[in-house]
């Protein structure tokens, strides 16, 4: 995760630089932006400078921690993605944090997707993290992140600092993408200043998506649908789909792409919440096939 230095975020760097010169770095932050901006990425390598050996900050470094770092293996960061955040892990971040550090001065938790601990029977994970975030170590340090953060229980937001990070400049995708040995000016508008959303198109090549809808080629289309696990990436093809339908509904005014439009934002709005995935991709499926071959 670590082996690669954030691009872009400059504001939040200045901020943290600082922080960590004048020592005055909070207990628990929020790292808010839209999804794919880079967040979790800065989160390790901010982790990875705290815990350098060498006080590195943001650069490559070989000392041990960074090393260890870089390969997932230091025994004072952990990360909690998605379904990991459950009673039981958090409950081990509370045993974690009553533990003196292994290697540096701090012990750092990263919690990617931290609004699920608002949702259904995480609930119960998010009230057991709040118990820890209000009597924190000294040494402890929570990085939590979201691209939903109005869904963060709010005795939680109480609780940590906020941090927005803006949507990445077109010169900064364009950076990243080269660095992927990817060139594509369509990409970087589509991105939306998002390089994880430019990332996932250009892998299941979602440029093409247009043409498999237009073309008719609907076999191939729900195959590249089906296999996509991840709500963001389901997410991210939905939002390539809903303009596809408002331009058909200009072009034809058929009302049926209106209506899957709106249905398409329905969609959106119900991933944050548990849903099973393969009949929402299913229903989504079979609604796309049959408005776009206009047998309605």
């Amino acid at each position: 995760m670590c082996n690669k230095i954030a691009i872009g975020h400059n504001r939040q760097k200045d901020f943290f630089q600082k922080a960590i010169i004048n020592e005055r770095l909070s207990h628990s932050y929020i790292f808010s932006g839209i999804s794919g901006i880079g967040k979790k990425l800065f989160a390790f390598n901010l982790a990875k400078s705290l815990l350098c050996l060498e006080s590195t900050f943001f650069s490559d470094c070989q000392c041990a921690s960074c090393i260890q770092v870089n390969n997932n293996t230091h025994p004072d960061l952990h990360f909690y993605q998605g379904v990991d955040l459950k009673i039981e892990n958090i409950r081990g971040i509370s045993e974690y944090t009553s533990m003196s550090s292994f290697m540096g001065k701090y012990k750092i938790f990263i919690l990617d997707e931290a609004e699920l601990l608002s949702a259904g029977s995480q609930v119960t994970a998010g009230n057991a993290l709040l118990k820890t975030l209000e009597e924190p170590n000294i040494d402890c340090i929570f990085f939590l992140i979201t691209s939903k953060y109005d869904l963060i229980l709010p005795t939680i937001r109480s609780r940590c600092n906020l941090i927005n990070f803006a949507p990445l400049s077109k010169a900064e995708i364009k950076e990243i993408l080269i660095q992927h040995d990817i060139h594509s000016d369509s990409l970087i508008k589509k991105a939306n200043g998002s390089i994880g959303k430019a990332l996932f198109i250009n892998e299941l090549e979602i440029n093409d998506i247009y043409n498999l809808l237009y073309e008719k080629k609907y076999k191939n289309f729900a195959t590249e649908v089906l296999r996509v696990s991840d709500k963001k990436e389901f997410s991210y093809i939905l939002e390539q789909v809903y303009p596809l339908c408002l331009e058909k509904y200009k072009q034809t005014n058929i009302y049926s792409y209106c209506q899957l439009g709106d249905y398409i934002l329905e969609i959106i709005s119900t991933l944050n919440y548990n849903v099973n995935m393969d009949l929402v991709k299913s229903d989504f499926i079979s609604k796309t096939i049959e408005v776009f071959s206009e047998r309605i």
